[in-house]
């Protein structure tokens, strides 16, 4: 027979069990997904997170995590903030163990504030900009992304160093965090290197025209050997789409907003366009692990990816999955724990490091395309060799 006590702390088991304060053994772990299923931040969330299904369902098929299925929802940002402060909230009540929010600093961090007043991890799917994470949204947050300022720097090096590039023209959209990001982290880097800026001008997004810049391009003296452009669809296609219709020729060098093919209808057998990206959706691309991973999205959807930005959603629940196992717990401060002692630990989209400091990519590699009669073709692989300082990631210098 059972002794006093140990009826009692029995009781007290049984009943939490009851109640939902002990995760039992078959008792699901439940994801949320506060993103863009709609409006223009829909082309970047999307995809990623067909990916991320596509993730949690290998593991499912593989027996859970931590012996326990994963379940999902989806809620709806629209592209707005206050919407993705509202998605957040309501996925944050329904009990999600990790949010996974939008791929943009400024419409997935109101979602994340609601998962940091919960004390959860949240994951955003591509947010470039550094203050996705412990100094600005909170230390429970972190970015599948490498810092916007990396993207500036990788094509800096390259143009620089690969091509033979430089006087460069840059055109900044200052619509949102990110692009502003991109550029400072090229200017920066393409002085450190010795490369001159021949003009510098600026623009938003949802600008009808870029007349006036472009008369400053076509003044420049002397003319710019390529034009870095910091910005993101649908503007950025906007853009190219002006500059090559007045007749400049020269090289346009991107930021990883502009990868992808499904714009490239505004700017028909566009040419001398390069950009770096996560990997290379049509096939080419030179690693076998992202070309295993295309194959697998396209056996699950029977086409291939909308964006290379589907490639994050994938290694988005590939590492929490990996911290969640090895933490043996979804509790946020063991999963953070982990996380933070990533060191190049390898991803399908790539070495990944993480610290108490800084939850976003500093030095992952990207790959470098080019755009030639309408078509992309990858050149190469390249890691950024300057890695931007707390100054520059957060324009606070350099």
């Amino acid at each position: 027979m059972l002794r006093a006590w140990q009826s009692t702390l029995l009781g007290l088991v049984t009943a939490a069990l009851m109640s939902g304060g002990i995760a039992r053994a078959d008792e699901p772990i439940k994801i949320g997904f506060a993103i863009a299923q709609s409006g223009f931040m829909s082309a970047y969330d999307t995809p990623g997170l067909k990916a991320a299904v596509l993730k949690i369902d290998e593991i499912n098929a593989a027996g859970g995590l931590l012996g326990r299925k994963i379940e999902y929802s989806v809620s709806d940002t629209k592209t707005e903030r206050e919407q993705s402060a509202k998605a957040g909230a309501e996925l944050v009540q329904k009990g999600v163990d990790l949010l996974v929010i939008s791929a943009d600093y400024d419409f997935g961090a109101p979602a994340g504030l609601a998962a940091k007043r919960a004390g959860i991890v949240a994951f955003s799917l591509g947010a470039a900009d550094p203050k996705m994470g412990v100094q600005g949204v909170g230390p429970f947050v972190f970015t599948a992304n490498g810092a916007a300022q990396v993207e500036g720097i990788n094509m800096a090096e390259w143009a620089f160093k690969k091509k033979g590039f430089k006087r460069a023209y840059v055109l900044e959209d200052q619509t949102i965090e990110y692009s502003k990001s991109g550029c400072a982290g090229f200017r920066s880097t393409w002085k450190k290197l010795g490369g001159e800026l021949t003009g510098s001008d600026v623009f938003k997004n949802d600008d009808p025209s870029i007349a006036a810049q472009i008369t400053r391009i076509k003044a420049a003296s002397p003319a710019p050997d390529a034009i870095y452009l910091c910005s993101f669809t649908p503007g950025g296609g906007s853009v190219i789409r002006q500059v090559r219709a007045a007749g400049i020729t020269q090289p346009i060098l991107a930021n990883v907003g502009m990868t992808d093919d499904y714009w490239l209808g505004a700017v028909p057998n566009l040419s001398n366009f390069f950009v770096p990206t996560f990997m290379s959706i049509f096939g080419d691309d030179p690693r076998p692990e992202l070309n295993t991973f295309l194959k697998k999205y396209e056996a699950k959807y029977g086409a291939r990816p909308e964006s290379a930005y589907s490639v994050l959603g994938y290694s988005l629940i590939e590492q929490w999955a990996k911290a969640v196992d090895r933490a043996k717990t979804t509790k946020a401060e063991p999963v953070v724990a982990v996380l933070e002692s990533f060191k190049d630990e390898p991803l399908t989209v790539g070495p990944t490091t993480y610290t108490k400091e800084m939850h976003i990519q500093l030095n992952r590699p990207l790959l470098i395309m080019e755009v030639a009669n309408g078509k992309h073709k990858s050149l190469e692989v390249w890691r950024n060799e300057i890695i931007p300082s707390t100054a520059l990631l957060f324009r606070t210098g350099e």
